[in-house]
């Protein structure tokens, strides 16, 4: 077996600590402590880089949005990090009110903290990271994983378990072989090419329905969920890490889910979760376009070169439809008062990542493939602190927890476009 390298270590730790949000207490934290907290100072530490100068108020409210307990980010993160030597702590005694960052390149980061892991990891930790590693290649019977991991029976299925309950893993039994085979929804990511010559020669009518789905996703990227005509077939593609899917909060009970193909993101390209912001802005764009009270959007790109160039104007909308992106570091929110209350102003934050991911959101907006791989007002605040975005990994979970079964359909489409099988 192939070890994965320090940053790709990173990336995984990321899609566990993504996938274990919200989760309720149990042995996993326990088991798994290492990888999340890695996967949290990553995520972290990715969404503050470029803010230079963090107060207390938008400590909170990124803490909040990445959904890492306030509690664990003063404890051990920012201390982590400190010590890394890439923040610097300002404090009132023991209370923190600000931090000055200085994080490094995102590649840097990522290997510096899988350096930092494969110091301290545990026997669960190694197999769920290295068997993430495997599985999303191509699906492995256990017990070649087994072997491959040099792991015991018994580690082995709490690895497994924790990653079933968490969605990061996904098995079957092999309809070739009889046995049972383990693999990632990150099988998916860059496979999309491949997944529909196989579904044009299928004559199954739901294989036909997914290869319909995902045609109009590839130029249609980020639709309303709502939009679909098959929500069960949506909902375990979904689960399967087939569709990724981002929701962004518009209200208290009032929440929109907006869906893509399977694309690489931050599992294959560690250096950097370019993917990821790419679809906070095309759904930021979409919650506009489909979801806004009173002015809809009607041209995406245009509103997206505008919230670029700066000649944005303020929105009602504003403070909903890109708070996420300002907990991610792609913009902040100027309050403008006008018209007898308070709007809100988007500026883009202008770094090399930021712009690559833009780049990405502007082309999926297109219907393109992708060709390439800071807040004190109040009011903001408080939308933030409500928890406005669901990440990809942690929907399938989300998703899964309504009791929908994995699919069927899916499970032979794993099968069946992994060649031979799966590996023994």
């Amino acid at each position: 077996m192939r070890k994965p390298n320090k940053a790709q270590i990173t990336s995984k730790c990321v899609e566990v600590s993504k996938c274990l949000i919200d989760t309720t207490a149990g042995l996993h934290t326990q088991d798994l402590d290492i990888s999340r907290t890695t996967g949290d100072i990553a995520r972290f530490a990715a969404n503050i880089k470029g803010s230079e100068i963090i107060d207390i108020e938008k400590l909170g409210a990124i803490a909040a949005a990445l959904k890492i307990d306030y509690r664990l980010l003063g404890k051990y993160i920012l201390p982590k990090i400190e010590d890394l030597g890439w923040i610097e702590t300002k404090k009132e005694g023991s209370t923190i009110r600000k931090i000055d960052e200085h994080i490094p390149p995102i590649q840097d980061t990522l290997s510096v903290l899988g350096g930092e892991w494969g110091d301290t990891f545990t026997k669960i930790d190694e197999i769920t990271i290295f068997g993430l590693n495997e599985t999303c290649k191509k699906p492995i019977t256990e017990e070649a994983l087994i072997s491959e991991l040099n792991s015991s029976e018994d580690d082995f299925k709490i690895s497994r378990d924790y990653g079933l309950e968490a969605n990061y893993f996904g098995n079957f039994i092999s309809e070739e072989t009889g046995k049972k085979a383990i693999w990632s929804p990150l099988y998916w990511a860059g496979r999309i090419d491949d997944v529909l010559k196989f579904l044009e020669r299928q004559s199954h009518s739901e294989l036909n329905q997914i290869g319909s789905l995902t045609r109009n996703l590839r130029q249609y990227p980020g639709m309303p969920s709502e939009n679909f005509p098959n929500l069960d077939l949506l909902n375990k593609g979904i689960i399967t890490g087939y569709f990724p899917s981002v929701s962004i909060k518009k209200k208290i009970n009032e929440t929109h889910t907006y869906v893509f193909a399977a694309t690489p993101q931050f599992e294959i390209l560690p250096d950097r979760d370019i993917f990821e912001k790419a679809r906070l802005i095309v759904s930021s764009m979409r919650a506009g376009q489909y979801h806004a009270e009173i002015t809809k959007i009607k041209w995406p790109t245009l509103v997206l070169n505008a919230f670029r160039d700066g000649t944005i104007r303020p929105h009602s909308f504003s403070g909903i439809q890109y708070a996420p992106l300002v907990t991610h570091g792609i913009c902040t929110l100027i309050p403008v008062e006008m018209y007898g209350g308070t709007r809100y102003k988007p500026v883009f934050i202008d770094t090399p990542e930021n712009n690559l991911a833009a780049d990405i959101a502007y082309e999926m907006l297109k219907g393109e493939e992708p060709v390439s791989g800071k807040l004190k007002e109040l009011k903001v605040d408080d939308i933030l602190k409500k928890g406005v975005y669901n990440y990809t990994s942690e929907m399938r979970r989300i998703r899964s927890a309504k009791k929908i079964e994995a699919s069927n359909e899916f499970e032979i489409l794993i099968q069946r476009m992994s060649g031979s099988g799966v590996s023994e």
